[in-house]
């Protein structure tokens, strides 16, 4: 089967370090024929320099007059849906950066219209992937905690001794502005919970679904910049209580977060508390280091996505809490994404597709509620 005909837009760190090398990494599924440079000019060009042979354009239009079969969208988020909508309407598929759009209207029409035309529509949700994240999935499906609860009334996060609480957090130390400066400008799809808390939310509704109510904490903590636009969140997902699944037969609250100025080394990264078992995890996902180290040949090194052992969690048992277990994070894997996506691609399937459209559009629509949620100081209902 021959391979897909990509073309990229963007020759900035996603392209660079999160997109391309992988592409490249997967000649059976992938060959990258066009890049979008908007700056290049016939004698300057950074993606020539670094990509010798692939074309080189400054415009979509351009790219969508080659000869090629999908376009991966590594542009600031606000252009998220002008250009996947464009590249749809010509008849090509489309793999997009989180998060998908600024708003989830343009998310579920994206998603409707890749339908519709039986296209692929995939959004890169890589850290589902993330040795940490397969590792809690891998001991919540196993029965580990039992009930999922938070039997510790002083660690109680809504003040009920019966609430679950899961919560997974993506803390940083950064007390000045992003030299990105579109990340933290007041325009759609900026600020740190589309940023970061989009992979949190993607994690958590992965997990365990749609929400009945989102509690949003969004702001601007350290005051630098426009004051509109949040570096920090913390967002509740409230679930009733499932007996009809298995861990689930309390009320669960799940809390994304995340904290621009957390001086904790290594950062806290999981928190999972049930009647069995409590779970503690430190430190995040190496793979985004090694790519940014080491690009492509990263992925050839044995080490990739593999955590060094000062990073194992901690597991603390019912029957001998006093005696912790280790727990080894299994290996990380972005290049399932890349996979499941080659694949879905090749054989023009978007059912295929683990990360589906509608799941990366409620993200958005929990993001926005989250928001909402703290605008007003209140609870809110999940509507979808």
């Amino acid at each position: 089967m021959a391979p897909t005909k990509v073309a990229v837009i963007g020759v900035g760190m996603s392209a660079k370090v999160f997109h391309i090398p992988f592409i490249l990494s997967y000649p059976d599924l992938f060959s990258l024929e066009v890049i979008v440079e908007r700056s290049a000019t016939p004698t300057s060009s950074k993606a020539r320099d670094l990509y010798p042979g692939v074309t080189v354009v400054n415009t979509l239009e351009q790219a969508l007059a080659e000869d090629i079969d999908a376009v991966w969208i590594l542009a600031p988020n606000a252009e998220h849906y002008a250009y996947s909508k464009a590249v749809l309407e010509a008849g090509k598929h489309v793999v997009i950066e989180k998060p998908v759009t600024p708003t989830s209207a343009e998310a579920y029409e994206l998603a409707e219209l890749a339908k519709s035309k039986s296209l692929v529509l995939a959004v890169y949700q890589n850290r589902r992937w993330d040795a940490d994240f397969l590792t809690v999935k891998d001991l919540i499906a196993k029965g580990t905690f039992g009930e999922l609860s938070d039997f510790q009334s002083n660690l109680s996060v809504d003040g009920t001794l019966t609430s679950a609480y899961h919560a997974t957090q993506f803390d940083r130390y950064k007390n000045e502005l992003n030299v990105k400066v579109w990340k933290e400008s007041n325009i759609p799809g900026a600020g740190a919970a589309f940023d970061l808390g989009s992979h949190l939310v993607d994690q958590l509704l992965d997990l365990f679904g749609a929400p009945q109510r989102v509690t949003g904490l969004v702001r601007n903590s350290r005051q630098l910049g426009d004051p509109a636009v949040p570096d920090s969140f913390v967002i509740q997902l409230h679930y009733p209580a499932d007996p009809s699944t298995p861990g689930r037969s309390l009320p669960l609250l799940a809390t994304a977060q995340g904290s621009i100025l957390s001086l904790v080394t290594p950062q806290m990264r999981y928190t999972v508390r049930g009647t069995k078992a409590s779970f503690v995890k430190h430190g995040v996902d190496v793979q985004e280091s090694q790519l940014i180290a080491g690009g492509k040949d990263a992925l050839a090194k044995d080490g990739f996505a593999v955590e060094p052992s000062e990073q194992a969690g901690v597991l603390y048992r019912l029957e001998n809490p006093s005696k912790p277990e280790t727990i080894t994070s299994h290996p990380g894997s972005y290049r399932s994404w890349f996979e499941n996506v080659g694949a879905a691609l090749q054989a023009r399937d978007p059912s295929q597709l683990i990360v589906q459209p509608e799941q990366a559009a409620l993200v958005i629509k929990v993001l926005e509620l989250a928001a909402q949620s703290s605008q007003e100081g209140r609870t809110l209902d999940l509507v979808v």
